[in-house]
């Protein structure tokens, strides 16, 4: 639904990240492959992250990517040693940038790292936390060089969007579903909608008649292709077990929820659309500034921002709350995340 390249685009812009989840997704590895072209500046790239695709309670990082043999070792250095930025940008939650490796500071900080990333022929490292979205997963990306030198901008800043992108795709997997065939039938439906020019109607089964409409669903959605979206989470609903009033309320808190996506998030937005234990599930993210600045639930009092503290407060959220069995919002500085859930009368189709 986002029809503008990303190759368009400032890659330090939220739809930079929506552009590569939707383009390289659900596959981490897709993504991790198309690293070294987005950064040219960068001679390899290695991921540490947990291993969700069927351990979703599990969160001890292991290297999931490395993109070439120097990386390969480096990654698994650190992962043995204990030793490296890749655990301090884990553990601190901040960049780490070691622009030159013969510097003493760096045999300092890291004495069992250092000495082996030199002699796989590495000079320069940079790794950043997988932190994005409001939501953070253990471990990091790490971007090498063979050569000294600081990150351009240009390639910083696809880095973040690189990284934040990485961030999305494990949340996805941390899910424990199925995502194929909701990528598929988004970028399918992504592009009849270009060729349509962008007037394209759904219908009962989604934007193209096909059965994209099957949960889950994933899209991604600004302004103009707000309306669409709308009748096709109610369509998809209607199909799996909601209607008449109960249909609205859901379609109208999912609604409300993009339009704050899109007002305070950065213009854009991710909405996933899934069935598990009798509910529709609903969640929509966004990397905007968030509300306030401390990661927190919405659902507990506690933790709420007091008047004044926060940046902005999104519209409508009571009634979003009122229309939904539950609702829990998670936010801070790298955006929000708001989960919706409504239960069902009757198990849904199979």
């Amino acid at each position: 639904m986002i029809q503008q390249s990303m190759h368009d685009r400032d890659d330090a812009h939220p739809c930079r990240v929506w552009d590569l989840v939707s383009a390289h997704g659900p596959s981490l590895t897709a993504l991790c492959r198309s690293g070294v072209v987005l950064m040219p500046g960068i001679h390899g790239i290695g991921l540490s992250a947990p291993p969700f695709p069927g351990r979703p309670d599990t969160t001890t990082p292991q290297v999931r990517f490395s993109s070439d043999q120097a990386s390969a070792r480096i990654e698994s250095a650190q992962d043995v040693l204990h030793d490296g930025p890749c655990h301090d940008a884990a553990a601190t939650r901040q960049p780490v940038h070691a622009p030159d490796l013969t510097d003493s500071s760096w045999s300092e900080r890291w004495p069992r790292f250092t000495p082996a990333a030199l002699n796989a022929g590495v000079r320069a490292v940079f790794a950043l936390p997988l932190h994005a979205g409001a939501v953070r997963h253990a471990g990091a990306v790490d971007l090498y060089r063979r050569t000294p030198g600081a990150l351009h901008d240009t390639d910083r800043n696809a880095a973040t969007a690189f990284t934040a992108a990485a961030a999305e795709l494990l949340t996805l997997e941390r899910l424990g579903l199925d995502w194929t065939s909701a990528f598929t039938h988004a970028s399918l439906d992504q592009t009849i909608l270009a060729l349509a020019g962008g007037t394209l109607v759904t219908t009962g089964r989604g934007l193209t008649g096909d059965p994209g409409a099957a949960l889950p669903l994933a899209r991604w959605f600004d302004h103009d292709s707000l309306p669409m979206l709308r009748r096709q989470v109610h369509a998809v609903s209607a199909a799996h077990g909601l209607s008449g009033d109960d249909a609205n309320r859901f379609v109208l808190a999912v609604h409300e929820a993009m339009i704050n996506a899109i007002e305070h998030g950065g213009g854009l937005g991710q909405l996933l659309l899934w069935y598990r234990d009798d509910r529709l599930w609903c969640e929509i993210g966004d990397h905007g500034p968030g509300i306030g600045t401390t990661l927190r639930s919405a659902c507990d009092p506690a933790t709420r921002p007091r008047v004044g503290t926060q940046k902005r407060r999104p519209s409508g959220m009571k009634l979003i709350q009122q229309a939904c069995t539950t609702m829990e919002i998670t936010t801070d500085s790298t955006g929000t995340r708001l989960q919706l859930s409504f239960q069902l009368t009757h198990s849904a189709p199979g």
